[in-house]
């Protein structure tokens, strides 16, 4: 088998999806999944450069907020960013896709709509 393969982010190595952090998070270009429970502080996730991110999917959900909130914010790098939002119910969460220039954030929340 050739090298070419070598420099393909899937190929010999299993990237981390699933993230469950409770700290103010950067996220990878390979944390698909992020599980974000903050206690009792406001954090902040903030997506991967989204020309990084082209044709990926990301999901968000908080759990387990007991007055906390997790706000998702961009790098400043996306086309019509309509702007940074909050999760701050248990169960909030969003979808996100990139087309390499532009984030779409597809928002869900139990308790108001998208933007906050």
């Amino acid at each position: 088998m050739g090298l070419e393969q070598n420099e393909q982010q899937q190929y010999r190595e299993i990237p981390d999806k699933f993230i469950d952090t409770a700290v103010t998070y950067q996220m990878k270009t390979y944390d698909y999944v992020l599980r974000p429970t903050p206690a009792a502080a406001a954090i902040t996730v903030t997506l991967p450069p989204v020309a990084e991110c082209k044709g990926r999917w990301y999901s968000i959900i908080a759990r387990g907020i007991s007055g906390g909130s997790v706000t998702v914010a961009d790098k400043n790098d996306s086309e019509c960013w309509p702007g940074d939002f909050v999760l701050d119910t248990t169960c909030d969460r969003a979808l996100l896709y990139s087309d390499g220039l532009s984030w779409f954030v597809f928002y869900a929340a139990l308790n108001a709509g998208y933007p906050s």
